[in-house]
């Protein structure tokens, strides 16, 4: 006993050295007064309560037992206490727990892993939930790409996601699928699990936080999957703030579930590329059985190892014998010798062979090569094809015509794509327009070429005809690249469809200059503009002369021949008394004085202005009347179809009809005479029809001092028009008048 303690020391079997105290109360509180943990027990003790507790004392782990002690009336008296070193013993303890935990994970896992064959998607979330669920609340897989240069988000787990049997995340829709992409180097040195830096801002924390969708971790590591010596790719797992810091025990445990699945991976990637090279095979040789074509492939030895059936249809001996001695058969042994040759020097040839086996002149594009591995470049034999480009001979020699052709022409002949790009534009094109031979018409478009006015118009009408219908012809102009003035081109543009489908690919059009002709037309129609005026004053002036002769005639010779008309008959009353004999005489005279008289007031109606105010229609209808009075014939005029024409036209019209009314008159004998007035060639129509005996053509001679047929004519010629006399097929005459009219804009 010293200072109120008694105390001694021993050890037992299996635990650390035991210390076994007595104290007071007072000498307790003392004893305990730094350590927290020991004074709740102490204070417990002393309040009559046996206590049992561990708590770590200078590095050590320490279990302690107080008893309280009670003198004989059974008043607390002092504590009796042991404390037994435990250190050795609980670190015994969590070795053995962590040898547990990490056999039954790895237990767990070979069961998944060896009870079935897993596909790949099903194995991303058995991976990256083992590797994650043994000592991390979350965790992403992130799986190499096949370069080898990029490391991809395959999948995720959390633990708060387990109990809904959600074993696999990937990133939420709408994030690139470049947010989740780093570079294979971050990981190429990554031999061991490695902690993370999860600081604000860093790419790690914020890819946990996007594909958890929770908190930013508290702590996390990065463990590498590697099977060969080779990167397979790795696992990121972060624990929550609750969960504390990864221990070596977790690390060592992460390590070992990530190679065992490392190794799971790499076995599933070599069977998913095993399918992969099977199903690609099968698909080349179904690709091979349905073509047209020959094809072979030969080991390194040369020997057949594979044809399609065209080649048994082509009636080749390709199952026995080396590929050579069928290639000298197929095709002479001098190409043979030459293919071989140039085959063992470069690798492959390509070229045109003639088939010895066909009795038609057939041509055959052979294609041979050397087979390699993809990733060894060990070589695995040679590949053959055969095609039959007979056809397709004939059809490019067509086709070089037509290109000659095309390239010939001097118009602009272009080819664009559905889209308006320009695929192509022949040399005469590129010389209208003023584009150099060497510029890539394939990086403009349609608008590149037009002028604004031409580009408004091809937009709403050209373009949507082809498309509606199928072509367009039209008129528009094309852009100098000479800075010169619009080229205006008459346009034929149409729909270019596939031979097979029938489907549209492309829009052509061909374009031609018209700059001289647009430029002859205006001459014409200046020399049209000239000729109506010209034929205009020719009207006016002849009216101009008529109305003159007729005013002197009626105001001179008319006027006498009225006198000496009254004069003739004041002499014959006269002479009736005095001198009868004599009035047969001048009778006879004043006959002939009257005779002369009317057939001067005939000449005035003749020489009088027409009145085609409302139109040339009603003025013959008038003149017929006039004309025909005296005669037997009936008439008519069609005129519901006039045209607008000049006022000089109509007058011309106007008086050659009325000659040939006055024909008609004097010799056709006809019961009824037809005129039509109408619209034809641009220009007036008028055609007079009797149904009378008929006076011969217009190739009759007139007749001595009788120019009427001839004088229609040269006024007809004179307007610019003609004027033909024919024979009606029932019988009569037929005179039909054309004459231009004003000139088009």
């Amino acid at each position: 006993m010293k200072d109120g303690k008694i105390f001694s020391a021993e050890s037992r079997p299996g635990l650390g050295p035991q210390v076994i105290l007595g104290l007071d109360a007072a000498a307790l509180r003392a004893f305990c007064r730094d350590d927290p943990l020991a004074a709740e027990a102490v204070t417990r003790a002393l309040a009559g309560e046996a206590v049992h507790a561990e708590w770590d004392h200078e590095g050590r782990c320490l279990s302690v037992y107080f008893q309280p002690v009670h003198d004989e009336s059974g008043s607390l008296t002092g504590v009796f206490g042991v404390a037994t070193d435990v250190t050795d013993q609980r670190q015994l303890e969590r070795e053995t727990r962590a040898a547990r935990r990490k056999a039954h994970h790895l237990d767990n896992l070979s069961a998944i892993l060896t009870s079935e064959v897993l596909e790949l998607p099903a194995l991303l979330g058995v991976v990256v939930r083992a590797v994650t669920e043994a000592a991390a609340d979350l965790g992403v897989l992130w799986l190499r790409s096949a370069d080898g240069q990029r490391l991809s988000l395959a999948a995720g787990w959390r633990r708060a996601d387990s109990e809904q049997g959600v074993a696999t995340r990937t990133p939420r829709s709408g994030r690139g699928a470049d947010r989740y992409d780093c570079a294979a180097s971050v990981a190429d040195e990554l031999s061991a699990p490695r902690a993370l830096d999860l600081s604000a801002g860093t790419d790690a924390a914020a890819l946990l936080d996007q594909v958890a969708d929770t908190s930013t971790p508290h702590d996390a590591l990065r463990v590498p999957l590697r099977s060969r010596g080779l990167l397979i790719g790795m696992v990121d797992i972060a624990r929550a703030e609750q969960s504390g810091p990864f221990s070596g025990e977790d690390v060592n445990l992460v390590a070992d579930i990530a190679q065992r699945c490392a190794l799971a991976l790499d076995n599933a990637f070599l069977l998913d590329a095993r399918q992969r090279a099977r199903e690609e095979l099968l698909e080349f040789q179904a690709l091979a059985d349905a073509s047209d074509n020959l094809i072979g492939i030969s080991d390194r030895t040369h020997q057949i190892v594979y044809v399609n059936p065209q080649v048994h249809t082509m009636g080749l001996p390709a199952t026995d014998g080396d590929v050579w001695s069928v290639l000298a058969g197929y095709a002479g042994q001098q190409p043979s010798d030459e293919i071989r040759a140039r085959l063992e020097a470069t690798g492959r040839w390509s070229g045109e062979v003639v088939p010895l086996l066909s009795d038609q002149a057939r041509v055959a594009h052979l294609d041979v090569f050397r087979l390699r591995h993809p990733e060894t470049e060990a070589e695995l034999g040679t590949a053959w094809i055969a095609q039959d480009i007979t056809e397709l001979r004939l059809a490019n020699a067509d086709l070089s015509r037509f290109k000659a052709l095309v390239d010939a022409s001097p118009d602009f002949i272009a080819i664009a794509g559905l889209d308006g790009c320009v695929q192509y534009l022949n040399p005469g094109g590129r010389r209208m327009i003023g584009m150099a031979a060497d510029v890539d018409v394939t990086t403009t478009t349609i608008g590149d070429y037009l002028t604004p006015e031409g580009l408004a118009a091809s937009t709403a009408v050209e373009q949507p005809a082809v498309i509606a219908h199928g072509h367009y012809e039209g008129e528009s102009t094309l852009r100098s690249l000479r800075d010169g003035p619009p080229i205006p081109v008459v346009i034929a543009s149409f729909m270019m469809h596939d031979i097979s489908t029938g489907e549209p690919f492309a829009m052509a059009t061909v374009q031609r200059d018209i700059t001289d002709r647009l430029a002859a037309e205006t001459a014409l129609r200046e020399l049209a503009r000239q000729r109506e005026a010209l034929l205009t004053r020719l009207v006016d002036a002849r009216e101009a002369e008529r109305v003159r002769i007729a005013a002197d005639v009626h105001d001179d010779t008319v006027q006498a021949c009225a006198a000496v008309d009254l004069r003739l008959g004041l002499l014959r009353r006269q002479l009736r008394d005095r001198a009868p004999e004599l009035l047969d005489g001048l009778e006879t005279v004043q006959a002939s004085v009257s005779g002369a008289t009317d057939r001067l007031r005939a000449l005035l109606f003749d020489l009088e202005p027409p009145d085609l105010s409302r139109g040339l229609a009603p003025a013959l209808s008038r003149a017929a009347q006039e004309i025909l009075v005296h005669t037997a014939i009936r008439s008519s005029v069609d005129g519901h179809q006039e045209p607008e024409m000049p006022e000089a036209t109509r007058a011309v019209a106007y008086r050659i009809a009325k000659e040939a009314l006055v024909n008609a008159a004097k010799h056709s004998r006809a019961g009824h005479v037809e005129m039509t007035v109408a619209g034809g060639h641009g220009g007036l129509e008028v055609t007079i029809a009797d149904n009378g005996v008929g006076s011969g053509t217009q190739d009759t001679p007139a007749a001595p001092g009788h120019r009427g047929i001839a004088s229609m004519q040269d006024r007809a010629a004179l307007a610019g028009g003609w004027c033909t006399i024919a024979e009606n097929p029932d019988g009569g005459t037929c005179v039909t008048i054309w004459l231009p009219g004003p000139p088009a804009h």
